[in-house]
């Protein structure tokens, strides 16, 4: 069914909120019909079955990650120049921030609501403020801490020091977006 006015709610998906055009909700579902065939309230979470939704991947990736990190700072360290990226370092940069402000936004669109309806404690503490919708954009956020992980591999490559805290946040709020996945756990 087509959308007769893309700034009017009526007509639309039932998690959408916000009027078409400004809707990520609505962005999302194009784009999945786009990529699957399926609208986004299709979709679902299935670990074991979803891409990148197994322990043994988690684990595998974050071991991948730190061997990464310090086989490459070896292998950098007998370069004799740091490698310069700074076009592809600005072009990942303006990616990961637009899909992080694009997931904020959608974020937004589906918790805003039920803290007006139904207050803090249910959507930021109710096992109900779990729905699909959400559940979708927590796997997005999750599939881009994949993604941060080439912020380090360009700093190896521009043989920039790592302090322990850029490894470990990358590497461990990976693990946490999966376990919020896995758990369902709310905001």
């Amino acid at each position: 069914m087509a959308e007769l006015n893309p700034f009017s709610l009526s007509g639309t998906e039932f998690s959408q909120h916000w009027p078409s055009l400004i809707s990520p909700d609505w962005w999302l579902n194009k784009g999945f019909i786009a990529v699957t065939g399926q609208p986004k309230s299709a979709w679902r979470w299935s670990p074991g079955t979803t891409t990148l939704s197994t322990q043994r991947g988690v684990l595998t990736g974050v071991v991948l990650y730190l061997l990464m990190v310090f086989g490459g700072q070896i292998v950098m360290k007998s370069v004799a120049k740091p490698i310069r990226l700074k076009r592809i370092t600005q072009a990942h940069n303006l990616l990961l921030t637009l899909i992080s402000g694009f997931l904020l936004l959608a974020f937004l669109e589906q918790c805003l609501p039920a803290w007006r309806d139904k207050g803090f404690f249910f959507t930021i503490c109710g096992a109900e403020s779990w729905t699909q919708p959400m559940e979708v954009i927590y796997y997005l956020n999750y599939i881009t801490k994949w993604l941060e992980f080439i912020d380090t591999v360009l700093l190896v490559l521009k043989k920039k020091k790592l302090e322990f805290l850029h490894y470990y946040h990358h590497s461990l709020t990976m693990v946490l977006c999966f376990e919020e996945l896995l758990g369902r756990v709310s905001v």
